[in-house]
């Protein structure tokens, strides 16, 4: 029981709930996979993730309308989703048995015994459950012994084959919690990359996998490692990954700083760099924008960077700056010594405003206008001349370039 004190208040909150309406209506749950296992190291368990021999209804339904909130129910999988305001997501679930009509198709469920639930899990560190009542461990697969080892394991040699991606899943947990991947279940991992076993996943799967592990606090390893085994080819074909984690943790390091850049598509640009070979999108639920986006960072990277290191003066970079999506200027600062600097003085300038209009230059229009006017932008800026001067600054600056151009 001590250990479910160690929950996050609003997590403790809706466990005591939970355990006060189960009482009232002779309900058993138990707090399974993921948070026990974090608990179990001393982590802090996000999810509420509950599973019941009986009465997964009952206890759902009693719960949302004690704490005035929705339940969602997933038939085809025996689960239920309870929300409410001032508490995390509680997922309740019927014990479960699984059974893989064919090998990367999502199982077909009936309903089990506590035991038959935790076997069918992914890893046996998941595969644990803990008593509400007492917090008392049912652990068939010595789940807890693996999580002294620190390694990570499957429950049988099938696994990566019925579902390859427990893959991804295997990648990314080892590298979260730090453990390393049993030799077995490695092998068993290359077996099934080497023999073609994503081709019979959906590509929605692979891209939803693909995408979560983007979301890791250290994906530029995930991602790495994944590159490395092989487990991206499916999507991408085999790339080389001599110089990747590198180039990956300098662009994981510029989106802890700009969090507006949308790290699924920078990060697949950054997957597909120098590869000029059209990519199939088909399943990643990226829209047009974004592809177009993705397939400029893998292809116009070195046009740009060579385009900012030929700039002189502040207005032709920022020229190039405003030209370009918020994912390749991160990209930038990651790849280019010191053009952070110069990204964030232009971020900066775009909050700059000054009032000058092009009729105020009192010169013909054309390209030249805007041109003088954002060149006095910049004078100001920097302070080289006083904001009060900017109107003559812009007008000598138009009509030399009106000029230049003549």
């Amino acid at each position: 029981m001590k250990r479910l004190l160690d929950l996050p208040t609003p997590q403790r909150r809706a466990i005591d709930l939970v355990k006060e309406v189960a009482a009232e209506k002779d309900c058993h749950p138990y707090l399974v996979g993921g948070p026990v296992r974090d608990l179990l190291l001393g982590r802090s368990a996000i999810d509420v993730d509950l599973t019941l021999e009986d009465g997964s209804s009952t206890l759902a339904r009693a719960l949302a309308k004690r704490v005035e909130g929705r339940v969602r129910s997933f038939p085809q999988f025996l689960t239920y989703k309870v929300t409410a305001e001032g508490l995390p997501e509680i997922d309740i679930a019927t014990a479960r048995k699984e059974r893989y009509r064919r090998p990367g198709a999502l199982p077909a469920v009936t309903a089990g015994r506590l035991k038959d639930d935790l076997l069918r899990r992914d890893f046996s560190i998941n595969a644990i459950a803990m008593d509400l009542d007492n917090g008392a461990l049912h652990d068939p697969a010595d789940g807890e012994a693996d999580i002294e080892r620190r390694v990570i394991r499957v429950l049988h040699d099938r696994s990566f084959l019925d579902d390859p991606t427990r893959i991804f899943r295997a990648i990314r947990l080892a590298t979260r919690l730090g453990f390393t991947i049993e030799p077995h279940t490695a092998s068993l991992m290359r077996e099934a990359i080497e023999g073609s076993a994503f081709d019979t996943v959906a590509k929605e799967r692979l891209w939803r996998e693909l995408f979560l592990a983007m979301d890791e606090p250290d994906a530029p390893a995930v991602l790495a490692t994944l590159v490395a085994q092989g487990a991206l080819a499916p999507l991408f074909g085999n790339r080389e990954h001599e110089e990747l984690r590198a180039r990956l943790e300098r662009v994981g390091a510029q989106l802890a700083q700009q969090p507006e850049a949308d790290r699924y598509v920078l990060y697949t640009g950054v997957l597909l760099r120098g590869d000029a070979s059209p990519v199939d999108f088909e399943g990643s639920g990226f829209s047009q924008k974004r592809a177009r986006a993705v397939v400029e960072i893998a292809n116009e990277f070195p046009r740009v960077i060579e385009s900012v290191g030929a700039a002189e003066t502040d207005a032709e970079r920022f020229r190039i700056y405003r030209g370009v999506t918020a994912e390749m200027l991160t990209l930038l600062a990651a790849e280019r010594a010191g053009e952070g600097v110069h990204i964030e003085r232009f971020r900066e300038f775009e909050k700059f405003k000054l009032p000058l209009r092009g009729n105020d230059l009192e010169v013909p229009g054309g390209p030249h206008v805007a041109q003088a006017i954002e060149r006095t932008r910049v004078a100001v800026w920097n302070g080289e001349i006083p904001p009060e001067e900017a109107r003559s600054y812009a007008r000598k600056v138009a009509k030399r370039l009106l000029e230049d151009a003549r």
